[in-house]
């Protein structure tokens, strides 16, 4: 069957969106620094801060979709937001207006994500989840891989600010497709409180399942730290990371369809246990060899992760709060991926990386043993 033409719409949307972030966000640390003058702990305090607004809003998103029984607006608000922002960066001469660039950039991204991916399962077949979730995976995925190598060609021309100007283009046609091109179904409204609505064992199980995942699944900024241990240049990975990401955007689709072709709880579980194996082969690497074969596995991994996690929690989710679940469990992961690559960079700095990649292989089994179990 072929996936419904909002489905491609939406992973339009998310490639435009994406290569705007993405010209974007590898810049910033150096703009904050260089340009305006702000210290390492200022950086860290406007990401920190912005990501967890995104995190928080994200059931918020959800759940006010649910009970007005409508996406779209959400979408409109979500992408929107972004586009509207970018002059504020572009302008920014202290690092508050930077600060209020990403609280506001990452507002929309948390209105925007359980709306949309509720959205996705609300049009396409139960038995095609996987495919749609893949192909928006897929499409998001390759405009990450495309804007940091548009920032890097262009800066040198066009420098900070001028970077920042240009992608308010890609962000303007992604919210100018959603407003023109996006349809919806309408869905039931929301009648109870959440918290009752989800309390349904095959949705707490994939949240339980999940957080103990999450306690070791960590930043990919630590895998390219991994590979500059083991030799590659700062030159060298950044080259290796724009690979990853391309091979992750040519394997979400396949991957996807393979998940519905398994269950996707299966494919979940599968690609949780596969992660643990990743990490155990980082743990012991010998050299730049096995860390790139071990890079492309980690890419095949994120591949599949992603659209079957995604299926898998759509058909968990209780239809008439399926955004408000869908949102409540992206707040979960998202306030627990803090700590885990706070308490994985610790480990790393203190007993060296066999013991840290060890624990996140071993709480990945974890989560994929309780996924996996059968139900008493």
């Amino acid at each position: 069957m072929r996936v419904p033409r909002s489905v491609v719409v939406l992973g339009l949307v998310s490639f435009f969106m994406d290569v705007a972030s993405e010209m974007v966000y590898p810049l910033l640390p150096f703009f904050l620094t260089v340009v305006l003058g702000a210290g390492k702990e200022t950086v860290g305090l406007i990401e920190g801060l912005a990501e967890g607004t995104a995190s928080l809003l994200k059931v918020v998103g959800g759940r006010l979709s649910d009970r007005l029984g409508v996406r779209k607006p959400f979408l409109i608000a979500g992408y929107g937001l972004p586009a509207l922002v970018r002059p504020l960066l572009a302008l920014a001469v202290h690092p508050e207006q930077v600060l209020g660039f990403r609280l506001l950039d990452r507002t929309g991204k948390g209105l925007r994500t359980a709306p949309r991916d509720a959205l996705i399962a609300d049009v396409s077949r139960e038995a095609d989840y996987g495919k749609a979730y893949g192909l928006h995976r897929a499409l998001d995925t390759l405009g990450a891989a495309i804007g940091p190598l548009l920032a890097f060609a262009l800066l040198p021309r066009l420098g900070y600010r001028g970077v920042f100007w240009l992608s308010l283009l890609p962000a303007a046609a992604a919210a100018g497709a959603v407003v023109f091109f996006v349809r919806e179904r309408r869905v039931p409204l929301a009648r109870e409180p959440l918290l009752a609505a989800v309390r349904q064992p095959r949705y707490l199980r994939f949240l339980l399942a999940s957080a103990v995942f999450t306690l070791g699944y960590v930043s990919v900024a630590f895998l390219l730290l991994r590979l500059g241990e083991l030799g590659l240049s700062p030159r060298q990975t950044t080259l290796a990371y724009a690979g990853y990401n391309l091979l992750y955007a040519a394997l979400a689709y396949p991957m996807g369809t393979l998940a519905d072709r398994l269950s996707p709880r299966v494919a979940t579980a599968l690609a949780m246990a596969v992660y643990a194996l990743v990490f155990l082969g980082w743990a012991v690497a010998p050299g730049v060899a096995a860390g790139l074969v071990l890079f492309a596995a980690y890419a095949a991994f994120i591949a599949l992760f992603e659209p079957a996690r995604r299926a898998y929690l759509a058909q968990v989710a209780p239809e008439r709060e399926r955004a408000g679940a869908i949102g409540l469990f992206h707040t979960v992961e998202g306030v627990l991926l803090f700590p885990a690559s706070a308490v994985f960079g610790w480990l790393w700095q203190v007993h060296g990386p066999v013991i840290a990649f060890g624990l996140a292989a071993g709480l990945a089994l974890s989560g994929a043993a309780l996924l996996i179990r059968p139900a008493r």
